[in-house]
């Protein structure tokens, strides 16, 4: 062993001695002294700001040929090629305010640079959306291998299906931080798109920056960042009564400090219609089937946050203090797995009132070591709330005597009221550390600990509380390379994950636990990329990945979702490849594929009408294929489409009361697995003004999903044709998605005024042809909605 250690420190000792170069030079700008600017290298990702008298300077750099480029908040240089095989002086860059336009380019710019990582990763632009009428969810719905099922309007969870894998085991985070401690307010559904620069999601093996343990992918929500002061205000309005207004305010006093506020809140009613709703005759005690518009179900929330930060300084790059407070309160207008039932009085709030976080960055020894530090306190009060008694709703809001105490079916004598509360504390702490051996060499040390203490009440014991705690630890070690003038990218990493559960739980599945639960693991993965001068791009990645169940699934939901502490871990085997060629700015093809083979998948398993638990189930094994391609054919005009197919297979069960030997090899269940999308844009300059001040985009989207089964159906008996995509399953059966094509059209028309001043006006309809829209569990989404937007800048 210190034979092998020997060599290892000899091995970098070489690399480092390596012949280095230094690539200087100076950013010539007519822009104002108070806008920072940032020369990067697009090659390796560096980057570093420019000085008061705008010169840069990169050192330690390999021979090897280099592109430059400069950025501002707005603008962006010409990119400058350099060779480097000795020490490089007077490399000029020009950035100047008269590009307006290439404020698309820059956004583009650092984003690709994302995508073409050894990890696959997709990247949703909001920015570039941010001046549309469209949701969050309506732009990941577009983007290849993602499908969000959502099945109650604005603010409804929804289920998210990534690389073949949805439900837990994809993992949410805001700038690399787990979103656990914000609760449900950061949800796909629920934020809108000018509350961050850009989503990134990586679909199987995760970078070593991403601390999580998700087992298929990842969704991560990267804030915006602004250099300079600025400010945005918009306001939205849409079919069922919908409102969302949108603020956000940065203020640079100077290169030392600066703060800001973001904020944003939602409400709708939510109150479209849905078919095949059961209707009871109370004279004839027959039953029968409606169209009714749901009238329990609206949607408000709250948000926001007040950050200040102390920069540039000997100590810290930067230190930032940040707090924020959110509410929402949603109606709940049925079960979550039916719409057998109409409830009028059942609702949930959830409140974070005061978050208070603190991030702090340094880079040290020659800006070699970098160093990023979070921490961040929660607490969490939800609230389910039952407020009427010996009453029931149908369909058309009427009430009707009962005799049962709740309208959800659950005992509530043993509350002192009709509220049911469970308080989360989180306190989450980020630590990363990345070390620049030397140009093309780095090492990346990640720790993310997050400790759970959940204290709700006990529905089982008279007037008690029940209290568990849980503790998460990820840590992930990863060496990233460049090789052959940086075309060959590589990275290496393996990672430590262990949690504990202390407490007691009980339920009629697992009985009552009072011992700690303790699991632990490794993972470790290989990722390749390579990039050729010609625009093709090769990537391949593998893991042994190891996901570790989360707080939802351990403790439930305390109503709907019963506990189960005794989870073990869901482990799989990924294979990711992709092949991707680049035509200049006209033409972009990509085919991505991967194969997964899991076990101890957590499924939610129905145990009563109302009730379910997360139990260690299913295993399976399968692959899937995604193809995207953007074509250019004019400068004006943007046509895009991309096609997914999953064929994931039941592989058994750890549950012997299933008896499902005879579905092996069948298709997962109530999962799509054909799906694609579709989307043309045309954009206008100078509409109305001669000198390109204004700006008009008009777009058409649309979206296909094969008809799936909610149950399992034996692979014999599934339909005919090439990769089982024509006809209908040889036994019968209503439990099925039909296939549903989704077509939306909307505008954007943006005008610059004087002094930097932008206002634009944006309209989308969603489901031109009103056509029945299903989800998971076959309930029914909303049809044909309009929406119309107004934003100002300055």
């Amino acid at each position: 062993m210190r034979n092998f250690l020997f060599s290892i420190c000899l091995f970098f000792m070489y690399l480092h001695a390596h012949a280095q170069y230094a690539l200087c030079g100076h950013v010539s700008t007519n822009l104002p002294t108070d806008q920072s600017i940032e020369v990067s290298i697009i090659e390796n990702h560096q980057s570093v700001p420019t000085n008061k008298e705008g010169n840069f300077c990169f050192l330690g750099l390999s021979p090897g040929v280099y592109n430059v480029m400069a950025t501002s908040e707005d603008f962006v240089s010409p990119i400058v090629k350099v060779l480097v095989n000795e020490d490089v002086a007077g490399v000029v860059l020009e950035i100047a305010s008269t590009q307006l336009d290439t404020v698309s380019i820059k956004g583009e710019g650092k984003k690709e640079l994302k995508s073409m990582h050894s990890i696959k990763t997709e990247i949703v632009d909001l920015t570039a959306s941010s001046l549309s009428a469209v949701s969050v969810e309506q732009l990941m719905n577009r983007s290849a291998g993602i499908r969000i099922r959502n099945t109650g309007g604005l603010g409804a969870d929804a289920d998210v299906l990534v690389g073949g894998f949805n439900g837990k085991s994809i993992k949410f985070l805001v700038d690399g931080i787990p979103i656990d401690y914000l609760g449900s307010s950061m949800s796909l559904t629920k934020f809108p798109v000018e509350a961050a620069d850009y989503i990134e999601i990586y679909k199987g093996v995760m970078p070593t920056e991403i601390g999580v343990d998700a087992l298929g992918g990842a969704i991560n929500i990267v804030t915006k960042k602004p250099t300079r002061s600025s400010s945005n205000y918009s306001y939205e309005a849409g079919s069922f009564n919908t409102h969302r207004l949108t603020i956000n305010s940065f203020v640079r006093k100077s290169q030392k400090w600066s703060f800001g506020v973001n904020a944003f809140a939602n409400y709708s009613a939510n109150n479209f219609k849905v078919d095949n709703l059961p209707l009871a005759d109370e004279t004839t005690g027959r039953t029968q089937y409606i169209t009714a518009r749901l009238f329990h179900n609206k949607y408000r929330q709250y948000s926001a946050e007040a950050f200040f930060n102390i920069e540039n300084r000997k100590w810290a790059d930067m230190l930032k203090f940040k707090l924020n407070s959110y509410a929402l309160k949603r109606d709940v207008q049925n079960d979550f797995v039916s719409r057998s039932r109409a409830f009028g009085g059942v609702y949930s709030t959830e409140h974070g009132y005061l978050i208070p976080s603190v991030e702090y960055k340094k880079a040290f020894l020659d800006k070699r070591l970098s160093v990023s530090q979070f921490l961040v306190y929660s607490q969490v009060v939800f609230q389910l709330v039952d407020s009427v008694k010996n009453v029931r709703y149908d369909w058309l809001g009427n009430k009707h005597q009962a005799v049962s105490g709740s309208e959800m079916g659950i005992d509530l004598t043993n509350l002192s009221r009709p509220v049911i509360e469970t308080v989360l504390h989180n306190l989450t702490y980020r630590g990363l550390f990345t070390y620049r051996i030397n140009e093309n060499q780095k090492l990346i040390f990640n720790v993310v600990d997050n400790y759970f203490n959940r204290v709700a009440d006990d529905l089982n014991r008279y007037l008690s509380k029940t209290h568990v705690r849980y503790n998460r630890v990820i840590a992930g070690l990863g060496y990233q390379y460049y090789f052959w003038d940086n075309r060959l990218e590589g990275l290496t990493q393996v990672k430590y994950l262990a949690s504990q559960t202390k407490g007691s739980l009980a339920n009629a599945i697992t009985g009552e636990v009072e011992v700690p639960v303790q699991n632990s693991g490794w993972s470790f993965a290989q990722s390749l990329k390579y990039r050729s001068y010609n625009g093709w791009l090769v990537r391949a990645s593998v893991e042994n990945t190891y996901r570790l169940p989360d707080q939802m699934e351990i403790f439930g939901d305390n109503v709907f979702i019963l506990p189960n502490i005794k989870l073990k871990p869901e482990k799989s085997l990924n294979v990711n490849f992709g092949i991707r060629y680049e035509h200049l700015d006209l033409f972009k093809i990509e085919l991505s594929t991967y194969y997964r083979n899991t076990k101890d998948l957590i499924r939610l398993k129905d145990v009563s009408q109302f009730q379910s638990l997360y139990l260690n189930l299913d295993k399976v094994k399968g692959y899937g294929i995604e193809i995207e391609a953007v074509v250019k054919p004019i400068k004006q005009l943007s046509l895009s489409g991309n096609l997914t197919y999953n064929e994931f297979r039941y592989h058994g069960s750890n549950m012997s009361l299933d008896n499902n030997n005879h579905f092996l090899n069948a298709r997962v269940s109530n999962m799509p697995f054909y799906f694609g999308n579709a989307m043309a844009t045309y954009q206008s300059k100078r509409l109305f003004t001669k000198d390109k001040r204004d700006f008009l985009q008009l777009y058409w989207s649309y979206s296909y999903v094969h008809q799936f089964y909610l149950d399992f159906i034996e692979k014999q008996f599934e339909p005919d044709g090439f990769l089982g995509l024509f006809g209908k399953s040889k036994v019968y059966t209503d439990r099925v998605i039909p296939i549903q094509q989704i077509h939306s059209a909307g505008f954007i028309w943006k005008m610059k005024l004087k002094k930097s001043r932008i206002i634009s006006v944006s309209s989308e309809c969603s489901n031109l042809f009103n056509k029945p829209v299903y989800n998971t569990f076959k309930m029914q989404s909303a049809g044909r909605s309009f929406t119309a937007k107004i934003s100002y800048s300055f």
